[in-house]
């Protein structure tokens, strides 16, 4: 029946963050596309094999089931059960499916699928009889389904209302619901329903005796859903299809077709279908002559829906059975079916079906020249036709189709001025993706040239820092050469000539003096190039030496205190604290107008810190730490894997400190 219904570095960590992220993102979205792709493949899968194959069904859905927790997929395959077991005729069991889906499609906020169910429970409710509160229910979902624009359940809602319309023998208006449902389907490409309004518009078209019109509709619905896969549509519509082969008398056509559908029906247990088959096929052979095998056949019907109640598809057997026995002259078997018939018509309110129960009737008693009842019974079926059909006929058909043409036309005008707005729209989508290509190959570019950048930066600051290591180095070996000819060559060679004056007798104190001071200046100068005494007395004593001459001589106040672990550490960081006191010691007696200094050099832990402090006048800006000295002090630092920090905001004196910690390696 369903038929029917920053800074550099921090820059660069932050882009390549970002790009990152990007890139984890469009994977992560990448694969939640592919696990979704695969879910909407097995749902497609089940929902197909809930026309036709109750184990695919159940292996597919199972799998759903257990393999995911999402409410919406638990309705979807829950919805397709129930529409398996309705199908079968399982009535309680279905109902209870999609009782079940309606639920898990509330908690999944689902409003395609709450609609859903509840239109499939509406027609189990108009099955069992309460056809106002149906109609009431489906006209109330099918407002919803407009304003949510869900225009599946539009046409599903639209065909469920054109089926309640045809069990009340208002044709007419079925038939206006059945050519609205068409153009909501060709408007919004809804394939499967394009078939089915096809298929019932086609069956009233036969009904009211537009035979060849019927056949155009079932053949281009038939060609709808084959193309769709949509097998049990294209089973209905081959069935109807045979109808319209039986009223023409083509026998040939009508038996091919026939035998197809007989055996999808019963490769697929559908007790609804069987059942019509089979009366279509006794039809059929009645008409062709073969009376004996088309009682065999009506036989089949009723035997394969009895246990179903299927009361509409049981008097339609029996009725088949009146017209053969009554072809066949045996007025005995023909009374009793019509007696059957007569008493199963009364559990179900259709008047087409009375109207042909009246007309069999008449013939049963013009047969047997009761010509009173036959009179009585033709004018009842006469009556009940008039009423049925007093709104449609031909001409009715003719102007439904000529509407449905016109707003066809309507529908597709919109659709073409849509196609244009939404292939601008689309066109702006390209332009927008490009700039946005553009963008990220550009941001990637900028990302990797700093990158590089970056990286031939640090290579660049490395070789400096080794030059300048080498360079401090070469400089310290060239002072040690320097000193020692100082001390070595001309240190002697003025000591000799002093010797050589005082040996000689000459009488001049001046120029002993002079001598003796110039001795004294080479020796100072070479202890400057190069301090000795660090190896021998060690930096502390070394330093002393130095404080005791500032005093003496620049009359500066000189304070030390050094820790004893210092002069434990290695010569070359002795010596490179050595030069940058020395250069400290030499910015303060230049530069900074000071009366007093002090040097402290603390261990704590194996971190050594060395403070330099003098009251001068201290840096009064950038510039004056950029001198040549101070890059020196920086470069020394480095070499023992230390650090040096200034104080610049001191507003009298010049802070310096030292911190570094001893490695192997130096």
């Amino acid at each position: 029946m369903w038929y029917k219904l920053f800074s550099k570095n921090n820059l660069l960590r932050g882009c390549l963050g970002t790009l990152t992220f990007l890139l984890a993102f469009i994977l992560s979205f990448y694969a939640a596309g592919q696990d979704s792709g695969e879910i909407k493949k097995m749902l497609g899968e089940v929902k197909d094999a809930s026309y036709f194959d109750s184990t695919l069904l159940f292996k597919r859905g199972g799998e759903l089931l257990s393999l995911n927790s999402d409410y919406v997929v638990k309705a979807e395959v829950h919805l397709y059960y129930g529409n398996y077991f309705y199908y079968t005729q399982r009535i309680e069991k279905a109902k209870s499916y999609f009782e079940l889906s309606l639920k898990e499609a509330v908690q999944g906020r689902s409003k395609h699928f709450e609609i859903l169910a509840q239109i499939r429970l509406a027609y189990i409710d108009y099955e069992s009889g309460q056809h106002f509160s149906a109609e009431n229910k489906i006209n109330e979902l099918l407002a919803v389904c407009r304003m949510e624009k869900d225009y599946e359940n539009v046409a599903e809602a639209i065909n469920f209302l054109a089926i309640i319309k045809e069990g009340a023998s208002n044709t007419k208006e079925a038939a206006e619901l059945y050519y609205e449902g068409l153009l909501v389907s060709e408007e919004h490409n809804l394939e499967y329903y394009k078939a089915v309004f096809k298929n019932n518009l086609g069956l009233i078209k036969l009904y009211s005796g537009q035979v060849e019109n019927a056949e155009k509709d079932f053949r281009e619905g038939l060609y709808i859903a084959e193309k769709g896969r949509n097998l049990r549509m294209a089973n209905h519509l081959k069935m109807n299809l045979c109808l319209t082969f039986v009223q023409q008398n083509k026998p040939d056509s009508a038996y091919k077709l026939f035998f197809e559908v007989i055996d999808y029906s019963k490769r697929n247990n559908l007790p609804v279908e069987m059942g019509s088959n089979y009366i279509n096929l006794g039809s059929a052979l009645l008409n062709a002559g073969f009376p004996d095998t088309a009682l065999a056949y009506f036989d089949s019907a009723i035997t394969s829906v009895r246990k179903y109640n299927l009361y509409s598809t049981m008097i339609r057997g029996y009725f088949g059975k009146v017209e053969t026995y009554l072809k066949k002259n045996n007025v005995r078997l023909a009374e009793e079916n019509i007696l059957i018939a007569d008493t199963l018509i009364k559990r179900i309110d259709n008047l087409v079906i009375k109207a042909a129960l009246f007309n069999l009737k008449y013939q049963f008693e013009l047969i047997k020249g009761n010509y009173k009842n036959a009179l009585e019974n033709y004018i009842s079926y006469t009556m009940l036709s008039d009423s049925i059909n007093k709104d449609f006929n031909t001409k009715t058909i003719e102007e439904l189709q000529y509407n449905y043409r016109v707003q066809q036309k309507e529908a597709e005008l919109e659709k073409e001025r849509s196609k244009s707005a939404l292939l601008e729209i689309r066109n702006q989508k390209e332009k927008f993706l490009k700039w946005v290509i553009a963008g990220a190959s550009l941001l990637i570019i900028i990302i990797f040239s700093a990158f590089f950048y970056n990286r031939y930066l640090r290579k660049l600051k490395e070789k400096q820092a080794v030059f300048s290591k080498m360079l401090i180095e070469n400089i310290e070996e060239e002072r040690k050469r320097i000193s020692m000819d100082l001390h070595d060559d001309i240190g002697q060679n003025l000591s000799i000539i002093k010797a050589k004056v005082i040996k000689s007798g000459i009488e001049s104190s001046i120029i002993e003096n002079d001598i003796s001071n110039l001795i004294e200046q080479t020796r100072e100068l070479s202890r400057n190039l190069y301090p000795t005494n660090i190896e021998k007395i060690g930096i502390t004593r070394a330093v002393a030496s130095i404080m005791e001459n500032l005093q003496s001589v620049k009359g500066l106040e000189c304070s030390y205190e050094f820790c004893d672990s210092v002069v434990k550490l290695p010569l070359k960081v002795q010596t490179n604290i050595y030069r940058i006191i020395q250069e400290c010691i030499n910015n303060t007696i230049k530069h900074s107008g000071a009366s007093g200094l002090k040097i402290t050099i603390n261990d704590i832990n194996g971190v050594f810190t060395m403070v330099y402090l003098d009251n001068g006048s201290g840096i009064r800006s950038k510039k004056n730490n950029e001198g040549i000295g101070l890059l020196s002090i920086q470069e020394r630092a480095k070499i023992i894997n230390g650090s040096i920090d200034i104080d610049e905001k001191s507003v009298t004196g010049f802070r310096l400190i030292l911190k570094f910690k001893t490695t192997k390696e130096i």
